[in-house]
C-alpha cells in the first residue's frame, strides 16, 4: 500500500470523526439548565427575577347560540309557490316568509262554506217544523209521537251543522299551512327552498332567531362548576373581535354530559350586534392563585427549537435555556411565564 492510499485512508477517517463530532453536539457550546418560576424588580436593561403572585385560570369553549330560534316545516303537500326572504332578512312577528299553492285547499274551503249554508238552512226547517209540531201536538191535532219525531230531525240537522262548522274549520286551518309566517321578530339564518321546489310534511323551509336572545353557550367542567354563580361577570374571549369582552353568567344547566362530565353554561356578552349563532369563544373561569416568574416577552430569544434567555452572574453573561409558560399582559406589553431554567434571584439581562 502506498502512501498516497494511506494519506486518503487518514483523510477519510478524520473526516467521518469530526462528522460524528458534529451529530453529537461537539462543536455547540454547552448551555446549563435550572427550573423555577418569576416577575421582579426592573433596574435598566436588568430584571431580578421575584416570585409574583397571579390569578390562576381555566379556559372552557363555548359556541353562540340564540335561545329563541326556530326552524320552520311543512305540514302539508304542496308546491312552493312564492319565497319572500332570504338569509339575513330582517323579519316581524307575523311577517309572511312564504306560501305555497293552496288552489285545491281553497277550493275545499268553498265547499265547505257551501256545505255549511245548507246545514244551517236543514236546521232552519227542522227548528220551524218542531215548533208548528209543538203547537199541533198542544191543540191535541197530532200525537205526541209526532212532536219525538220532529224533534229529533231537529236534533239531527243541529249536530250535522255543528260538523259542518267544524270540517270549514279544519279546511281554513289547512288553507293556512300553505302561509308560512314568522312566529316572532328575527333574522332569517337559512332559507332551504326555492319557488318550484315540493314541500312534504316535516321538510325543513326557513330557520330564524332573535338576535337578542344570544347567548354564549360553554362546557364547564364539574371541577370548575363550583367557582361559579348566576351574575358572576368572566371575561371571554371571541375569535371574530379579537378582542376580550365581558360575559354575565344567566343560566347554569344542573345536569352534567354523561360522557365530558360538563355543565352547560350560559352567558350574556357585552358585544355589539356583530355576532352571529355559531361563533366561536371562550370562557375564562378564575380558580384561584399562584405565583411565577415573569420575563418580558422581547428579552427570550429562539435558536431552534430552543428557547433562552441571557442572565448576569458571577462569571459573567450567560445564556440559559429557559422552558416557557402562558403569556400575561403587564406593563401594557407582553410578559412570558418561566416555568423552567430560572430561580428568584437571578439576573435577567435584555441583549
Amino acid at each position: 500500500m502506498n502512501r498516497k492510499t494511506l494519506m486518503s485512508i487518514a483523510a477519510a477517517a478524520l473526516g467521518l470523526m469530526l462528522v460524528f463530532i458534529w451529530l453529537a453536539g461537539g462543536f455547540v457550546a454547552k448551555l446549563p439548565t435550572q427550573t423555577q418560576l418569576s416577575t421582579g424588580e426592573r433596574a435598566g436593561d436588568t430584571l431580578q427575577m421575584e416570585y409574583t403572585t397571579i390569578a390562576e385560570s381555566r379556559s372552557f369553549s363555548g359556541s353562540m347560540q340564540a335561545r329563541q330560534q326556530a326552524n320552520l316545516s311543512a305540514r302539508i303537500t304542496a308546491r312552493v309557490a312564492d319565497v319572500l326572504v332570504d338569509a339575513g332578512d330582517v323579519v316581524e312577528a307575523g311577517d309572511v316568509l312564504l306560501r305555497l299553492e293552496s288552489d285545491d285547499l281553497s277550493a275545499r274551503v268553498r265547499q265547505q262554506e257551501q256545505g255549511l249554508a245548507a246545514a244551517q238552512a236543514r236546521v232552519n226547517e227542522a227548528r220551524l217544523n218542531f215548533q208548528r209540531s209543538e203547537q199541533l201536538v198542544s191543540q191535541g191535532l197530532l200525537p205526541e209521537a209526532r212532536l219525538d219525531e220532529v224533534r229529533a230531525q231537529r236534533d239531527s240537522a243541529e249536530a250535522e251543522l255543528n260538523r259542518a262548522r267544524e270540517a270549514l274549520s279544519e279546511a281554513r286551518t289547512s288553507e293556512g299551512f300553505s302561509v308560512i309566517v314568522a312566529p316572532f321578530s328575527g333574522v332569517i339564518s337559512r332559507r332551504a327552498v326555492f319557488t318550484g321546489d315540493t314541500a312534504t310534511p316535516g321538510m325543513h323551509l326557513v330557520s330564524l332567531y332573535d338576535p337578542e336572545t344570544l347567548r354564549l353557550e360553554a362546557s364547564i367542567s364539574e371541577s370548575a362548576l363550583g367557582l361559579l354563580a348566576i351574575g358572576d361577570e368572566l371575561p371571554v374571549r371571541l375569535d371574530v373581535l379579537k378582542q376580550d369582552v365581558r360575559g354575565r353568567v344567566v343560566e347554569i344547566e344542573p345536569a352534567a354530559d354523561t360522557a365530558s362530565r360538563s355543565f352547560i353554561v350560559r352567558l350574556v356578552l357585552t358585544t355589539p350586534d356583530t355576532l352571529y349563532p355559531g361563533m366561536y369563544g371562550k370562557v375564562t373561569v378564575p380558580v384561584g392563585e399562584r405565583q411565577g416568574l415573569f420575563v418580558p416577552q422581547a428579552w427570550i430569544e429562539q435558536q431552534g427549537q430552543l428557547t433562552f434567555v441571557w442572565v448576569d452572574t458571577e462569571q459573567g453573561i450567560e445564556r440559559r435555556i429557559v422552558r416557557l409558560g402562558d403569556v400575561f399582559s403587564q406593563e401594557q406589553q407582553p410578559w412570558v411565564e418561566i416555568v423552567a431554567g430560572l430561580q428568584a434571584g437571578d439576573h435577567v439581562v435584555k441583549r
